[in-house]
C-alpha cells in the first residue's frame, strides 16, 4: 500500500500526473490511489485530483516521499463489521477506508435505509468516531465478497457528507 505514498505517479491510460496522497480500500479487495496534481499543472487540467487503480500507475520520481512521514501499513480494523458513529449514533456496515498521507484515516460506513425502496448512503468518518456494535444485526467476512477483479462503490448519489 505504501509504495506510492508521497511519490509522483502517472496514470498510464490518461497521462494524469500527481503526488500520491491517499489510498482508498474497499472490503471487496479494490484499492485506488489518489493523485493530487501540482499547482502549476492544475491550470491546464479540469481535475486537480483523481483516483486510479494500482495497475494503472507508474512512479515518475520520488516526489515528496523523502520529506514526509509515510503512514504505517495496518490492516483495516472495521471491514465487514456493523459499526456506530460515536457522534451521531448512526449504524451501518463498514465497507471501506481511506488512508491519507497528511490526514487521519477515515472509514466508510454504508447506512441501510429503513425503507427498502430507498438507496443506502455512505458516510466517511474519522477513525476516532467509529466503534463496533456490541450485538450486531449483521456482519460479513470480507473474504466472502472479494472478487478476482474487484471494483468498489461508484454511486455518487450514495455519498453523504452529513447524517
Amino acid at each position: 500500500m505504501n509504495e506510492f505514498f508521497g511519490k509522483k505517479c502517472r496514470d498510464i491510460v490518461s497521462g494524469f500526473e500527481g503526488i500520491c496522497d491517499g489510498v482508498l480500500e474497499w472490503m471487496y479487495g479494490c484499492r485506488q490511489y489518489n493523485l493530487e496534481a501540482r499547482a502549476d499543472e492544475k491550470e491546464s487540467r479540469k481535475e486537480r485530483h483523481s483516483s486510479f487503480f494500482e495497475k494503472q500507475l507508474e512512479i515518475v520520481d520520488e516526489g515528496i516521499s523523502s520529506r514526509v512521514e509515510i503512514p504505517p501499513e495496518e490492516p483495516p480494523r472495521f471491514f465487514g463489521k456493523e459499526c456506530r458513529d460515536k457522534v451521531t449514533g448512526l449504524k451501518g456496515m463498514c465497507i471501506g477506508r481511506m488512508v491519507w498521507l497528511f490526514n487521519t484515516t477515515q472509514y466508510i460506513i454504508e447506512i441501510r435505509s429503513k425503507d427498502d425502496d430507498k438507496p443506502t448512503k455512505l458516510m466517511w468518518l474519522d477513525e476516532g468516531r467509529v466503534e463496533t456494535v456490541e450485538n450486531p444485526d449483521h456482519e460479513i467476512d470480507p473474504e466472502e465478497v472479494k472478487s478476482p477483479r474487484p471494483g468498489g462503490v461508484y454511486d455518487g448519489e450514495a455519498w453523504v457528507t452529513e447524517p
